[in-house]
């Protein structure tokens, strides 16, 4: 009986090629357009590789501090403040500091003795490989020891190892960056620039910047350059953390209010978040909920419409047909079933090449996406040397966003076919043999 429907539905469409091309057509583009915004937010928020404890990783960023009682300065993370209070909290599983004013790319000398390879380079500590999950290929982290002591080292992505060396087995080796010698101890997988917090060429200890010293010894203020993630257990440790960090800030600020000395901390804040808009601003989850949602809403709802509108007009051309096989027997409800099977094959063919459409935007179009939704990343591409967006399968594909947004096109389809079948079924069998479309 299957293969009797495909049949038929094989030869309705190569008898009305127009109707069957828009028809698939309104449901590819719409499905595929929903999946490209859909999968952009996915790859923000969702654990995507090296972040795969995303649920449970927080960053905090801002740091504002009263001095003087009028004085009022805000940045990033200092030293002093992530040495006496971050880093030893115990509510955590691990917290790292990463380097965040990183507004000008480093430069990789490269073999040939002329060419320079500009790169983002992540100077940070050991811990940053236990928050995030990376792959080592080849080598390890580098270690407290090579922290400690300053030591020139670094981890580098693979494509950066095979630009340098020709292949992934680096470690040991020596490149030069700013003219200054290098060890690589480790090789890692490739991050995407799709996950900001964690992706780099280059991975060294921030021992290594030549200002360090002048960093750790602003011990007059909390503000400084550096962006600190914590990595929880669960939702539990989060709130513990957060308790620990809000008593650490109300024990400051009760013992230097004779100073007029204040702290005021934005987070920390849940990694995801801080991914969907830029810089320090307020995350509005509601609101960027609901434009997105009404947007998606729109790319589905207009096209349900116009292919409501040509079934309807379809079904105005087959009375004939319904006629005759109501004459032989063909019951209402039958007939339904048979416009319903005949819309979901359609359906069907267009969910596929809607995916299809989607999978090759964002595979080939990355850029393009990118530059819509964030224009500070676009700029990132071009000021770190790079010319392609790296996608993970995993970042791609996801089984759970792509059934949901199908199975919600094929309830839209079904409520567009549905309606004016119906109307055009409930005709008398004489009227339906009568008409001459």
């Amino acid at each position: 009986m299957v293969k009797r429907y495909l049949k038929q539905t094989w030869e309705l469409m190569r008898q009305n090629k127009t109707f069957s091309a828009l028809y698939i057509a309104g449901t590819a583009v719409p499905l595929a357009l929903t999946m490209v915004v859909v999968m952009y937010f996915h790859i923000l928020i969702s654990p995507v590789y090296p972040e795969l404890h995303r649920d449970n990783l927080y960053e905090l960023k801002t740091v504002g501090f009263t001095y003087g009682k009028v004085n009022y300065t805000e940045g990033a993370c200092g030293l002093p403040l992530i040495r006496e209070w971050f880093y030893p909290l115990k509510s955590v599983e691990a917290v790292t500091a990463i380097y965040y004013y990183n507004w000008s790319p480093f430069y990789i000398q490269l073999p040939d003795g002329v060419s320079e390879l500009p790169v983002k380079c992540q100077s940070t500590d050991p811990d940053f490989f236990k928050v995030f999950d990376f792959q080592f290929i080849d080598g390890a982290p580098f270690s407290e020891s090579d922290f400690h002591s300053r030591r020139r080292c670094a981890v580098l992505a693979a494509s950066t190892a095979r630009r340098l060396f020709g292949t992934e087995k680096a470690a040991g080796r020596h490149f030069t960056m700013d003219y200054l010698d290098y060890t690589v101890t480790g090789v890692v997988s490739d991050a995407s620039m799709l996950t900001p917090l964690s992706y780099g060429q280059v991975y060294q200890p921030y021992t290594c910047l030549s200002n360090y010293d002048q960093l750790a010894q602003r011990k007059d203020t909390p503000v400084g350059p550096f962006t600190t993630c914590f990595l929880v257990r669960d939702k539990e440790q989060g709130r513990l953390m957060q308790a620990e960090i809000d008593e650490l800030v109300r024990m400051f600020n009760l013992s230097h209010a004779p100073k007029g000395e204040k702290i005021e901390l934005t987070g920390p804040m849940p990694a995801w978040k801080r991914n969907l808009v830029p810089g320090n601003t307020d995350v509005n989850v509601k609101s960027l909920a609901f434009f997105w949602g009404a947007l998606i809403l729109l790319f589905l709802f207009v096209p349900a419409l116009n292919l409501s509108g040509m079934i309807a007009n379809r079904m105005e051309s087959r009375q004939s047909e319904m006629g005759i096989c109501k004459a032989f027997g063909g019951s209402r409800f039958y007939l339904l079933r048979l416009v319903i099977r005949e819309n979901l094959l359609f359906t069907l063919v267009g969910g596929i090449l809607g995916l299809a459409i989607s999978w090759s935007v964002l595979a080939f179009g990355c850029r393009w996406v990118i530059r819509i939704f964030n224009s500070n990343l676009f700029n990132d591409i071009f000021r770190y040397g790079g010319t392609e967006v790296e996608l993970m399968p995993s970042m791609l594909f996801s089984p759970r966003i792509f059934l949901s947004a199908f199975l919600f096109c094929v309830v839209l389809n079904l409520a567009s076919a549905l309606i004016p079948a119906w109307k055009s079924l409930r005709r008398p069998i004489v009227e339906s043999l009568n008409n001459k479309k």
